[in-house]
């Protein structure tokens, strides 16, 4: 019988022969007899020119070109494994890709996702949050829900989201620093701004302000921030007052955990859009897809 020493089945054999430094040990565990294991090791080393084990008073030692190569045997064995887990995994559950942006992720999908996963446990739903609005759904995900007005999208759209914007902040800023009866009395306050937000995108400081008939000029104090996460962050550490759309921030508002700094509510044609692959989505993505429209 010929032996080939990079075989992934000998590989095994030896990695067991030196986590347990015990040939008697390491037969046990891989069904083997012990002259049959020491037979293969013997084998590896003629094949290889060198001893990889040297026999002590408590079993075996690896010598250091056993050393070197068991270190290589259990990283790459451990990467097989994980790969040949995977493709187990992917073949049990089906797998959904679906794309969004980092606030609709974090705010509202993640807080929703473990009901999703108790009703259909045969699906796996990948999230993937970017903050880029070139998302090609026909290549990238099977679904997308991102953020814009319906002309920025083509094929099919449903909005389920649409632009609803007012003004948070922490209970203990609002005792502290308000009321703010008026928008234009956010003004005296620090604002918390979005990077981006002056964008016609969706609402900054700057747009909502003035579509609630506040003349521009500059607030008190401000501070800027790059993702939807830090802003919220902020408010809830008491450093100023952000804007909030209703469907991330309300929970937070149910909670407590926010509170309208103004009752003042701004709405657009904008909106969160569900986009599917066409022609048509698996069955499990177009459950997704169902199960997002009704939430």
């Amino acid at each position: 019988m010929s032996l080939n020493p990079l075989d992934v089945g000998c590989l095994r054999l030896f990695d067991a022969v030196a986590r347990h430094r015990n040939l008697t040990r390491a037969a046990a565990t891989l069904g083997m007899t012990q002259p049959a294991l020491s037979y293969r090791i013997r084998r590896m080393e003629e094949l290889l020119g060198v001893p990889l084990f040297r026999r002590g008073h408590r079993g075996l030692e690896p010598t250091p070109e056993g050393e070197a190569l068991q270190g290589a045997v259990r990283q790459g064995l451990e990467r097989l494994d994980e790969a040949v887990l995977a493709i187990r995994h992917r073949a049990r559950a089906p797998a959904v890709r679906l794309v969004t942006d980092f606030a609709f992720a974090a705010f509202r999908l993640m807080p929703r996702m473990a009901d999703f996963r108790r009703a259909h446990p045969e699906i796996d739903v990948h999230i993937v949050a970017t903050q880029s609005r070139q998302v090609d759904v026909e290549s990238e995900a099977e679904l997308a829900v991102l953020f814009g007005s319906r002309h920025d999208f083509e094929g099919d759209a449903v909005l389920l989201m649409p632009e609803r914007v007012t003004t948070v902040c922490a209970p203990g800023f609002l005792r502290r620093h308000g009321p703010f009866e008026r928008p234009e009395q956010l003004l005296q306050a620090p604002l918390i701004h979005l990077e981006g937000d002056g964008s016609a995108r969706w609402f900054g400081w700057d747009s909502w302000l003035a579509a609630a008939g506040v003349e521009p000029r500059r607030p008190v104090r401000s501070s800027s921030v790059n993702t939807y996460t830090l802003a919220i962050q902020a408010v809830q550490a008491e450093q100023g007052v952000a804007l909030g759309w209703y469907g991330l921030v309300d929970e937070l508002l149910a909670s407590g955990a926010l509170v309208q700094a103004c009752a003042t509510m701004l709405t657009s044609e904008r909106g969160y859009w569900l986009l599917r692959r066409r022609p048509a989505p698996s069955p499990e993505a177009d459950l997704v897809a169902q199960w997002l429209l009704g939430t």
